[in-house]
């Protein structure tokens, strides 16, 4: 597929998001793959943001750049939803790292909520290995949350969030005073942390903490009913936004088709922000959302699975043909800039794009600048 005029398609904007209409279809993360690779090599890019966890991601920076440990091994622990164990997102780690030894600037960011959202263990450590230093304090408070985090945490989403809710209402209540009062010594003692350890470490500990405290809150959400409160792409945007903060000049974001685009979600009478929403209001036409999709083949999708540890389990399945109204329909394969298209189409507009094995409803035109359909995709 000819990808040569993405570049000017994306112009001087300072994120560009890759999406995928599901995760772990090797032929999506080869076609980022080449995208990253042109965007640093054209139009100087140096950041790759993943859907994935924030303080898991700091080793894989970390070996990027240099590090001890071997890829699998690093990939495994630090890129959260099973993402490390592809191929295809191990090539692309192994060329950032072959960048950066020829002299590059590379970097990665996990832009998640920590442990996949069943655990923010991966935040407490990240902290446990920055407090001792600064605040003694500190740390015993972090102690005490940790105690309380253990009750729940687990490596799958679905069990972790049925120990948080078998927990007693006064730990729960318990963990989210502790995590403010830490949050608050971070903020009201951060001139006598930044003297003792440097603003960058300081900033990255205070972010991690901040990932915790939105995690329990996306947990007290959840377990209150309160569907509305899509605390999770919230966080992906915190992190994109500390990110561009930091000084970053371009990234690149690697994440779902529904987590990029420019407007809200639509779950039956619900309208819930993403991540798109929130980057597209704050930068306007420097947030370019780019969909990836497929005319045709096989897709991975989810299934419930009782039996599985996680309560569910992935399947490849075979595409059905472009429903009608869908953007593979309309455009088939190829590069399509949406925005030339917008309020042009009126009637014949596309509301649907291929989501794992079904389809989700969205004003396509309105929320994606671009849309890359595949001709064939096989599953993982």
């Amino acid at each position: 597929m000819n990808l040569d005029a993405l570049p000017d398609l994306i112009g001087d904007a300072r994120v560009v998001a890759i999406g995928e209409s599901a995760h772990h279809v090797p032929d999506y993360q080869r076609l980022r793959h080449r995208l990253l690779r042109l965007l640093v090599e054209r139009t100087g890019f140096t950041v790759f943001a993943l859907e994935s966890g924030f303080s898991e991601g700091l080793a894989v920076d970390a070996w990027i750049h240099g590090g001890p440990g071997e890829l699998s091994e690093v990939a495994e622990r630090g890129l959260t939803y099973s993402f490390g164990r592809s191929r295809e997102m191990r090539d692309q780690l192994a060329w950032m790292r072959a960048v950066n030894d020829s002299g590059g600037d590379l970097s990665y960011t996990g832009l998640d909520l920590p442990g996949g959202l069943a655990s923010m263990l991966p935040a407490l450590d990240g902290l446990g290995g920055y407090l001792p230093g600064v605040d003694p304090e500190g740390t015993a408070l972090l102690a005490a949350i940790r105690s309380e985090a253990e009750k729940y945490a687990g490596p799958h989403t679905m069990p972790a969030f049925a120990a948080y809710q078998a927990m007693d209402p006064a730990d729960r209540d318990r963990l989210t005073v502790l995590l403010a009062e830490l949050a608050a010594r971070f903020d009201t003692l951060r001139p006598f942390y930044v003297r003792q350890d440097g603003p960058g470490h300081y900033a990255t500990a205070r972010h991690e903490l901040r990932l915790a405290v939105l995690l329990d809150q996306a947990l007290r959400a959840q377990s209150a009913g309160r569907a509305a409160v899509n605390v999770r792409d919230a966080a992906l945007a915190e992190t994109a936004s500390w990110l561009l903060g930091r000084g970053t000049s371009r990234i690149v974001i690697g994440a779902a088709n529904s987590h990029l685009q420019r407007v809200p979600l639509t779950a039956g009478s619900l309208r819930l922000p993403v991540l798109g929403q929130f980057l597209a209001d704050a930068l306007g036409d420097d947030y370019v959302a780019i969909a990836l999709t497929s005319a045709s083949g096989q897709t991975v999708t989810r299934r419930a699975a009782p039996d599985a540890p996680g309560g569910v389990e992935t399947a490849v399945v075979e595409l059905g043909p472009p429903a009608e109204g869908s953007v593979e329909a309309a455009y088939g394969p190829g590069v399509t800039d949406l925005r030339p298209l917008r309020g042009a189409a009126g009637a014949a507009a596309p509301s649907r794009i291929r989501l794992l094995d079904t389809y989700a409803e969205v004003p396509v035109l309105d929320a994606f600048d671009a849309v890359v359909c595949l001709p064939v995709t096989l599953g993982g």
